[in-house]
């Protein structure tokens, strides 16, 4: 279902304008919140899906969190079933779709392994030129002026590995050395990074952050050949950079409103804490409320909007990147269960280049 890949497509010096998309963290919420028994949100993914597929694109990439994995959803190998069906306006529309594992994905793992052979089951066709012991999770995608690298962040953590912390010493194995050696090899234009945890503390205290020698290792290689990094995880849209050690601006995509239960991004204070001390520079941010209101408090929102979900248009030329996230903004987030509308509408409510 994830089509016919090539592993490594030719680049080309001077690519025509071509484009992709990016959605994360399609996943249901409990059967309360959206009334899901399959473990994916497949109302509002759908209506993604479908206009994702209108907009002449290249391939989708999928940061992880696709399915609930919870067993009250069923078998995983049925959830993965369920995503791929949602996707199917792009399968159909011979868009090649590229995933990585969320932390959802790494569900109902008993015994130890089976979860990652269901995805590989699921995802056969994923490339498997990463590191041997991490096939089908961690991959390389060259295509037309672009490189994109996949990375595995739950696989190979350290048995020590403890989410509330934020130390070296402690963690690792969130950011495989191969990820960052093929950024750094890489000749493409544009270098895509993706896995599913941010890069800094956004809603989640969970992330990157809790690896800072291995997260900065991937700044820095990012900073250095003006690449980005995708990711999901937070249950929102945020635009924002961070430098790296040399003071060279790394944008981030957080695009993790797919149709998860929303989540605010309230917790970006604590970066200050920890490793480098630095808090991300918000350039747009698409979240829930921050509290408990009724009405809901959107104000800490770029132009005040509410939360949508929707997902991310991407159009790369070989000088700059052209962003675009198109919003469902017909279809309430906060109502679980919701019919899907009519006829969606899409807006575009924000747009960018980069650099």
């Amino acid at each position: 279902m994830v089509g016919s890949l090539c592993l490594t497509m030719a680049l080309s010096a001077h690519a025509a304008p071509w484009r992709f998309a990016i959605f994360s963290d399609g996943r249901a919420g409990s059967p309360t919140e959206n009334g899901s028994t399959n473990g994916v949100h497949v109302a509002p993914f759908r209506l993604l899906a479908e206009d994702a597929a209108r907009q002449n694109i290249s391939l989708v990439i999928f940061p992880g969190d696709l399915v609930n994995g919870g067993t009250n959803f069923g078998p995983l190998a049925r959830q993965f079933s369920t995503w791929k069906d949602a996707m199917k306006p792009l399968y159909d529309a011979h868009v090649t779709v590229y995933p990585c594992r969320g932390n959802h994905e790494t569900h109902q793992d008993d015994p130890p392994g089976s979860a990652i052979r269901e995805w590989r089951a699921a995802f056969p066709d994923l490339p498997a030129n990463g590191p041997a012991d991490q096939r089908g999770l961690t991959y390389k995608v060259e295509t037309n002026n672009a490189c994109f690298i996949a990375f595995e962040q739950f696989a190979g953590r350290s048995a020590t590995f403890d989410p509330a912390k934020y130390d070296n010493r402690v963690n690792s194995g969130m950011v495989p050395q191969w990820a960052i050696d093929q950024i750094q090899q890489t000749r493409a234009r544009w270098v895509f990074a993706f896995g599913h945890e941010s890069a800094f503390i956004g809603h989640h205290t969970d992330c990157l952050a809790n690896v800072p020698a291995e997260r900065d290792a991937l700044w820095d290689a990012l900073g250095e050949k003006g690449g980005i990094y995708i990711s999901g995880h937070d249950h929102l849209y945020a635009r924002r950079t961070a430098p790296d050690a040399a003071g060279r601006p790394v944008l981030e995509l957080v695009a993790g409103d797919a149709g998860a239960p929303p989540y605010p991004c309230d917790s970006e204070a604590l970066n200050a804490n920890y490793d480098r001390h630095i808090v991300p520079k918000d350039l747009f941010i698409n979240a829930g409320p921050i509290a408990k209101s009724s009405p809901p408090d959107y104000s800490h929102n770029s132009n005040g909007y509410p939360m949508y979900f929707g997902y991310l248009l991407i159009t790369v030329d070989d000088n700059r990147i052209i962003g675009e996230w198109r919003a469902l903004t017909n279809y309430k987030t906060a109502a679980y269960p919701a019919n899907p509308p009519a006829e969606p509408k899409f807006e575009a409510l924000d747009t960018f280049t980069w650099p």
